[in-house]
């Protein structure tokens, strides 16, 4: 009797199991065409705005956020038509409701709920090609300031100025990289003939917002140098400043895939410090450096060219005259500064950035003094959260016999 009643409540919980299992089929079967549709609409709003240049920073969180859902919603697709494949035998079916504690659980199934909260993100990511649309459109820019707005449609910028001894150019290329939104190339050139010492040169790699400030980002990374090029940068900022933007010139920009290549070596992740539309230390939680809020979140990177004088450095520095004489016939010294604030390195220095700045410009003289035929001299800085590479050249210096060798 015992045994009749088990193998009748075996036989009653195995065709309950079918029936329910059929059912179980064609309801999992629905909800994979639902996530399936939905995988492809997140797809697609990612390909439609591809290569759209976007202009607003949380714009940029928000293609993030979508881009994780997608690849969520595609791992648990996956999961999904895996588990489907895996029809059980009637043997293993009725075994699985007798015994039930010595079979392995089922896998997670999908559910209305979580086919839900996907198809929820679907209607988001519409509302966000839209107003990635919307903000492409030519109309979209006409509130915007002159050089901004012919910036981010792709033009590029140029503007010259000579006045007396004093020379000043501008020039600004961009181009729209994916992930990356509208980048721009700058360069700024100071030159007074009067006083060589005072020329420099500024190249920084950023990313346009509608809320750049062209000028004013320039103006920030000049004075971030470091002291010992205060009085340099107070007279190119002071001509920056009063840039007329009616004199400026605009053209059509062309890019170089160089550069496209040193925007991603620049910043790996497009998303390092921007967190929910806005910046932040680090996107990864890395402990901040020096150089971390010295320049502004859209700078990727920053190089400096400028000259400066050995024997009026020594003679600030030192008082021995015999060093200081040693040096005089010196032409001056070239010195280039590179910052990267976005590279990540896992043996930071221990050294201060501060320190290494007050110290190349003696460690450079004084290497080209032990060793005369030297004529580069360089050192470089690490941190958990920025990167930065200090050169200095030592120009060689004609001599009147080859001038005559020469005549």
């Amino acid at each position: 009797m015992v045994t009749s009643a088990v193998v009748q409540e075996a036989v009653s919980g195995a065709v309950s199991f079918l029936f329910s299992s059929r059912g179980e089929k064609a309801s999992q079967e629905e909800l994979i065409e639902r996530m399936e549709m939905a995988h492809m609409r997140l797809n697609l709003a990612l390909e439609r705005t591809r290569m759209m240049p976007i202009t607003i920073m949380t714009l940029f969180c928000l293609k993030k956020k979508l881009k994780d859902v997608s690849e969520e919603c595609g791992d648990l697709l996956s999961r999904a038509r895996g588990r489907q494949q895996m029809v059980p035998s009637l043997r293993r079916k009725i075994m699985h409701t007798v015994l039930p504690s010595f079979i392995v659980p089922d896998q997670d199934l999908l559910s209305s709920s979580v086919v839900g909260r996907f198809e929820r993100f679907v209607k988001e990511a519409g509302r966000f090609v839209r107003d990635v649309e919307s903000g492409c459109s030519l109309s979209h820019y006409r509130f915007l300031s002159s050089p901004i707005r012919h910036l981010l449609q792709g033009k590029g910028l140029r503007y010259d100025m000579v006045r007396g001894s004093k020379a000043f150019s501008l020039g600004i290329s961009t181009d729209s990289v994916e992930e990356y939104g509208r980048v721009a190339w700058l360069c700024f050139h100071y030159k007074d003939r009067k006083a060589p010492l005072k020329t420099c040169r500024l190249v920084v790699a950023l990313r346009l917002y509608e809320s750049t400030n062209i000028v004013g980002i320039t103006a920030k990374c000049l004075r971030s140098l470091g002291p010992q090029f205060k009085s340099l940068v107070e007279d190119a900022t002071g001509e920056l400043s009063h840039l007329p933007t009616q004199d400026v010139s605009y053209f059509d920009s062309v890019w170089c895939e160089g550069l496209v290549e040193l925007t991603t070596e620049s910043i790996p992740d497009p998303f390092c410090c921007i967190a929910n539309g806005l910046s932040k230390p680090c996107a990864s939680n890395i402990i901040s450096s020096e150089l971390t809020g010295r320049f502004p979140q859209e700078v990727m990177s920053v190089t400096f060219c400028s000259c400066f004088s050995a024997s009026e450095y020594c003679s600030r520095s030192s008082t021995d005259e015999a060093r200081i004489n040693a040096i005089k016939a010196w032409p001056p010294l070239q010195m280039e500064v590179i910052f990267l604030p976005h590279i990540s390195d896992e043996f930071p220095d221990g050294s201060s950035l501060h320190q290494k700045e007050e110290q190349i410009q003696t460690e450079a003289i004084d290497c080209f003094i032990n060793q005369p035929g030297m004529t580069d001299y360089r050192m470089h800085w690490f941190s958990a959260h920025g990167y930065v590479s200090f050169s200095v050249s030592k120009p060689i210096a004609k001599t009147r016999r080859a001038s005559k060798r020469r005549r």
